[in-house]
């Protein structure tokens, strides 16, 4: 009975490691440039080979905080929905939002 146990806490294991590892892989998908390229929006921060941009998939305009390469500055923008170009992607560190405006 006890080998049965075991083997069956080592599946549950198993089943729960590839379950997190799964979520892991696609939680970085949003930084990726979108599937379609320049031209397809994604939701939140992401980079293209050059270009940083914000995609809002929301209602409404929010304040995006953008984090800037090699300083601890910040810039803040008010974004509407749809696709914001932030800059270069070597300037541009990481952008999300903070609130409404």
């Amino acid at each position: 009975m006890r080998k049965n146990i075991s083997k069956s806490l080592r599946v549950a294991a198993t089943a729960f490691s590839t379950a997190i590892l799964a979520g892991t892989a696609l939680s970085g998908a949003a930084q990726a440039a979108p599937a379609g390229g320049a031209g397809a929006m994604a939701c939140g921060y992401y980079e293209t080979s050059d270009t940083a941009y914000y995609g809002h998939c929301g209602s409404g305009s929010v304040i995006i905080e953008i984090d800037i390469n090699w300083s601890y500055e910040e810039e803040y923008r008010c974004v509407g929905q749809g696709e914001t170009t932030l800059g270069t992607a070597s300037r541009i560190v990481y952008a999300h939002s903070i609130g409404t405006c």
